[in-house]
């Protein structure tokens, strides 16, 4: 095990759970394709997409894998379509509902596995740069990957997340989600322990570490003095429409 896989495992028990018998589905943002492969592990038919896939990314069962703009993809309905920490990169964001509403069966269903931009506490944000701090003066993650200082957290936090165009908030993915969509669940979750996960040492020690600051960040959660970064909203095409 590496210590990125803690995430993509959370990810798939998340996923898991969420499609049931939804057998077609479409990953949007697959990247390399770790959660795809699980998933057709599991037996789901998946298709991997990403605007720009990994040369040469391993063939797995019951896997296809697609280079392609979502906004410019089209193909037979799915079962399920879902986005794995990408939905809030795709802009515009009312095209991008529009496009899995269009990709869905009737009665599909529709999942996110993302973050709220605008989440984080100062208290949490505090928590966050002291661990990417300490780890690097340990030297146990790269400092390249350390996000730049600032003059407060909170400006921190947005200076590393500053793209073109900007990226969709928590708020702005669930309403746009609920103007196509019937919304049958969102909930919250650690999520900042997936971002230190990707730049530990690929050995035993940054597999504990890992563990150790996804345990950290959900004890946190679970007595209030961390907040929940992780959104996850499961949602429905209705079946008439």
């Amino acid at each position: 095990m590496k210590p990125y896989q803690l995430a993509v495992a959370q990810t798939v028990s998340f996923l898991g759970d969420a499609l049931r018998d939804r057998r077609r589905v479409l990953e949007v943002g697959c990247g390399r394709g770790e959660v795809a492969r699980r998933l057709g592990a599991l037996g789901f038919e998946v298709t991997a997409l990403d605007r720009a896939l990994p040369p040469a990314p391993p063939a797995a069962p019951r896997v296809r894998y697609v280079e392609r703009d979502f906004l410019a993809y089209d193909a037979a309905p799915f079962d399920a379509i879902v986005f794995t920490s990408s939905l809030h990169h795709i802009s515009p964001l009312p095209a991008a509902i529009a496009r899995a509403h269009r990709l869905l069966a009737p009665g599909g269903l529709l999942v996110v596995d993302d973050h709220d931009l605008d989440a984080p506490t100062p208290a949490t944000l505090r928590w966050y740069y002291d661990v990417q701090e300490l780890l690097a003066a340990a030297e146990l993650y790269p400092r390249e990957h350390v996000d730049p200082p600032a003059a407060e957290l909170t400006q921190r936090w947005r200076v590393a997340h500053a793209h073109e165009p900007p990226l969709h908030t928590g708020l702005a993915m669930r309403r746009a989600i609920a103007e196509q969509f019937d919304v049958r669940d969102v909930h919250v979750a650690a999520y900042l322990y997936r971002r230190i996960c990707r730049h530990l040492p690929e050995d035993a020690r940054g597999v504990a570490i890992a563990q150790h600051v996804y345990s950290t960040e959900r004890r946190g959660i679970a007595d209030g003095s961390l907040a929940a970064v992780g959104l996850g909203v499961i949602a429905t095409r209705s079946p008439g429409g």
